[in-house]
């Protein structure tokens, strides 16, 4: 198949979400496919040149205001000059001319998020034209791949998204040495974040620290100067690291914290790719939700109330966790389902079937 894959973003080349779609693209291009990544992004084109191989990156940069349309328009006749046989969008909004062209062309759209919750967050006025353009985009799309359950049957798509599937998010474990068991005395923990994300639970990792003092807490992607509240002495922030900065924290660690608060983000699941990234290390790991690849409960995994206080709540099952785990390493063939190979096979069988239907006429 040739493959156009069309996202709108932002953050860099170094973000957790480009990084996944690089793994993405670069996995179709490896089973044999034709891939065009198609970028539109404030970012400077330059910034970018480096960001993948083997895969054809086409960028459209535009200025923030008025003139975006018109630019995203421009993307879009790129995109159908290059007649691929399936569009490939993580979600986001609406642009002027996308239905258009998910239409004429059999599309899928990845949804990563639940779209109306993300965007109550942000200002009334984009919030407003969120509500009414959505639809638009909703309509003209052939499949749907969700990344959990949770989103999937939520009322805001269960009317729209007719042809769906889940498909969590995966990790290339063949880019990860599992680390060796620890002899630490006392346990160590480890973090990894972003940002102004109040869903992280750090609050709630904060109290597991005061809990439990002679363990040690290593939080990685995230400042003190950034989270701006008082913190016990053996949580330490190491602010952003690359991966050969925090791997050596990832080795030393004994166990690993997910997201702790994903109730403050109204969910209840997740497929992080911080959790898969754990796993690929061997790290087992302290979860505050339902995780879509393991719904079921595994040795490796605890998962907590996802509720305010949960560490505080569960704080005899953490501690007997934790010291059950210490000197130990999740083994590989407990999270070889996870492996990019594996999902993104899944991924593109379900491409093809949605270009064999055809587009949305």
């Amino acid at each position: 198949m040739r493959i156009a894959y069309l996202i709108h973003w932002n953050e860099g080349p170094d973000s957790g979400v480009f990084k996944k779609v690089v793994s993405q693209v670069t996995e179709w291009s490896r089973q044999g496919h034709e891939v065009g990544l198609f970028l539109f992004t404030a970012g400077n084109p330059q910034d970018w040149k480096d960001a993948i191989k083997g895969v054809q990156l086409i960028i459209q940069p535009y200025s923030k205001g008025m003139w975006r349309n018109s630019e995203f328009r421009k993307l879009v006749y790129r995109v159908d000059q290059w007649k691929p046989d399936v569009v490939y969008h993580r979600f986001e909004t609406h642009y002027s001319r996308l239905p258009e062209l998910l239409r004429k062309i059999p599309s899928v759209l990845e949804i990563n998020a639940n779209d109306i919750t993300e965007m109550r967050r942000r200002n009334i006025f984009k919030y407003t034209h969120h509500t009414m353009t959505r639809e638009k985009v909703l309509r003209s799309t052939s499949g749907f791949i969700f990344v959990s359950s949770e989103i999937m049957d939520s009322e805001h798509f269960r009317r729209q998204a007719k042809d769906r599937i889940v498909i969590g998010n995966s990790i290339a474990l063949h880019d990860f040495t599992p680390a060796p068991p620890t002899d630490n005395k006392d346990p160590r923990l480890i973090f990894i974040g972003e940002p102004r994300s109040s869903w992280n639970g750090i609050d709630a990792i904060a109290d597991m620290a005061r809990m439990h003092k002679g363990w040690h807490f290593d939080i990685i992607g995230i400042s003190l100067s950034e989270y701006r509240k008082s913190v016990p002495e053996n949580m330490k922030f190491h602010g952003k690291l690359s991966k050969s900065q925090y791997e050596p924290f990832m080795q030393q660690a004994d166990v690993a914290l997910g997201s702790l608060a994903l109730y403050r983000r109204g969910m209840n699941e997740a497929s992080p790719l911080k959790v898969r990234e754990y796993l690929a290390y061997g790290l087992p790991v302290i979860n505050g939700y339902v995780d879509t690849d393991f719904k079921e409960e595994v040795p490796f995994i605890l998962r907590i109330p996802n509720e305010s206080r949960n560490t505080v709540k569960a704080s005899a099952e953490i501690e007997k966790f934790v010291k059950s785990w210490q000197g130990r390493r999740v083994d590989r063939s407990d999270v070889e389902h996870l492996d990019i190979a594996v999902k993104e096979t899944v991924r593109l069988a379900y491409m093809k079937r949605i270009r064999e239907k055809g587009g949305i006429r």
